[in-house]
């Protein structure tokens, strides 16, 4: 045993990123504390877990291989170590048969901004093999905790300080693809993994050593996507640091594409934006009869178009009725035969006529390609005649100005955004505003699949009286609303906001609707002119209009772009401009 303890130390495999990844350690510390997990919970470093692992293993104690297979495992290949038999494994056995993993993908599933859980997405395994049989089997592995309940602020507290349950669950594949693309309507991107046999079955034996152990979530450190990370890093050859405040699902994306993993990738689209994307190819005539056929279950016509828009058209067809089942009430009587039938109907349609036709459409929304998840700017503002530097750091997530191309419509999260002034005059350092959470999604009315546009932010910021003057309130306000797309670049948007702020120790209600419009323009650039008109519902005159104009230029780093801001805020008795030049720094 000591030999195997000293060619340990002699090749450093302590230090190596495969056994930081088998005990999910970073920076040193282990996420993992359970006694389950860990032989050195007590008094843990990375050489005494490796140290005791060995001696475990070889101690004499009957199946302790079975308690580590993927520690097993790995340092068998690393140290030429006496071979253990991993047949009377039965979890291990047993879960192999289960869930074979002739193939390992990510899954990557979009942002729901209705569920703070998974607000910026959703990462977990897709596991595809055969069973005895010679039958397909698929099964997702992924990594949770409840977030349900409407109270932010006590979530964020347990899943932020003291840690929530967490569960590590594995399931049949469709069942998460019903629900992410039929109830929750959010689409999925797969990315088939380039490992060897070897790596597949030591990311089995960890996925067992996990099952068998307690965790705890917590949202900022220990999530579905750092979990996840982990069991790639099994494949890693070399390290990643995480630049961020902490791992996102597409910075999980982002790494295995730049470790090279990644073999190919498909996007499975659910029908609520296929439908979008599929009317934006189609003349609006083309696609309102469309509607009126499957409305009145009715096959389309379209034996006298050219094919690629017939091929279009019954493709809109399916999707339309394939989204009005997964939104239909059980008493929905559309849902039965009529509509199963028809569906076959389009199907066989599509099959017969134009089986060498491909769809291909929203394939340009890759999370790879997104911006990155954490942003900092600093900008020279004039603000009541006075001069400031202000400097904002927002840890997770984009606002509304950002680049959103990436995105299916324009949308804004910011999780603990932060800004403060310097008074270039007197040197003094002001807090601007502090948003601890920020949502909001202009989501285009579609005729056929609907779209409701919605806000939601709790924070501290500027609060004006009837003669301007700027005060410090604490403040949650929500709003619901419509939004138009017309064409490819342009969104008007209207918002009927409520909320409620309090100042001077008492709860003051207010109305802040909402009007703007979103330009896309050439050369990577976006316009935002909005108008908001909030009223005190108390009625004590603190009413004022707040206009705003910003202009920002992307560049094709994705990571820095340039905003020039124009603000007035006029109340009966005042008017107050602010005008801004900021640079942004995404990381």
């Amino acid at each position: 045993m000591y030999k195997y303890l000293e060619l340990a130390q002699q090749k450093n495999l302590a230090r190596h990123p495969v056994w930081s990844g088998l005990l999910h350690v970073s920076n040193g510390r282990p996420n993992i504390h359970s006694r389950q997990f860990l032989l050195t919970a007590d008094s843990f470093s990375l050489v005494a877990e490796l140290n005791a692992t060995l001696k475990i293993l070889y101690s004499g104690e009957v199946n302790q291989q079975c308690r580590f297979p993927a520690r097993y495992l790995w340092l068998r290949q690393q140290l030429d170590l006496p071979e253990l038999s991993l047949q009377d494994c039965t979890e291990f056995q047993e879960f192999k048969t289960r869930a074979p993993a002739t193939e390992i993908s990510l899954a990557f599933a979009s942002e729901n901004l209705a569920q703070p859980s998974s607000m910026m997405g959703h990462i977990f395994l897709k596991l595809r093999g055969l069973d005895s049989n010679g039958n397909p089997l698929e099964h997702a592995i992924s990594f949770f905790t409840d977030a349900g309940g409407i109270n932010i602020p006590r979530l964020f507290y347990e899943s932020m300080v003291v840690g929530k349950t967490g569960y590590f669950s594995l399931s049949p594949y469709q069942e998460k693809i019903a629900l992410y693309l039929g109830e929750e309507q959010r689409s999925i991107w797969e990315y088939s993994l380039k490992l060897s046999d070897f790596q597949k079955e030591l990311i089995q034996a960890h996925l067992i050593e996990l099952r068998q152990t307690d965790l705890v979530y917590f949202f900022q450190k220990y999530n579905c996507a750092t979990v996840i990370d982990f069991v790639l890093s099994l494949a890693a050859t070399e390290s990643l640091n995480n630049t961020g405040f902490w791992l996102t699902p597409k910075d999980v994306v982002k790494r295995a594409e730049k470790l090279n993993l990644i073999e190919q990738s498909r996007l499975i689209s659910p029908n609520r934006w296929l439908i979008r994307a599929l009317r934006e190819q189609l003349p609006s005539d083309q696609s309102k009869a469309i509607q009126e056929d499957i409305d009145a279950l009715r096959l389309p016509e379209v034996t006298q178009l050219e094919p690629n828009q017939a091929f279009l058209q019954l493709q809109l067809a399916k999707a339309y009725l394939a989204y009005q089942t997964e939104t239909a009430t059980p008493q929905d009587k559309r849902v039965g035969v009529q509509s199963n039938s028809l569906k076959s109907k389009i199907s066989h349609e599509l099959q017969e006529k134009y089986p060498s036709h491909v769809l291909q459409v929203l394939e340009q929304k890759n999370p790879i390609e997104s911006p990155q998840d954490s942003q900092i700017a600093i900008g020279l503002t004039r603000r009541n005649e006075q001069n400031y530097l202000r400097m904002s750091l927002t840890p997770a997530s984009h606002q509304l100005d950002d680049d959103n191309r990436q995105y299916f419509s324009e949308t804004e999260l910011l999780l603990f955004d932060v800004s403060i002034l310097k008074d270039l005059r007197s040197r003094q350092i002001l807090l601007d505003q502090f948003t601890v959470y920020s949502a909001k999604s202009l989501i285009p009315y579609d005729a056929m699949s609907g779209g409701i546009s919605g806000t939601f932010r709790i924070g501290v910021a500027p609060q004006y009286d009837a003669q301007l003057r700027s005060h410090k309130a604490a403040f949650i306000e929500g709003g619901l609303g419509i939004t138009h797309r017309a064409g490819h670049d342009l969104d008007s948007f209207a918002l009927l906001g409520l909320g409620v702020r309090w100042q001077s120790g008492r709860a003051q209600l207010y109305t802040q609707p909402e009007i703007g419009f979103i330009l896309r323009e050439v050369f990577d650039m976006k316009s935002r002119i909005s108008v908001v008109m909030k009223s005190d519902l108390a009625g004590n005159g603190q009413s004022h209009m707040h206009f705003r104009f910003v202009q920002s230029k992307y560049f094709k780093s994705k990571d820095v772009s340039l905003h020039l801001s124009i603000d007035r805020i006029r109340s009966r008795e005042k008017t107050l401009s602010q005008f801004e030049f900021s640079l942004k720094k995404m990381f």
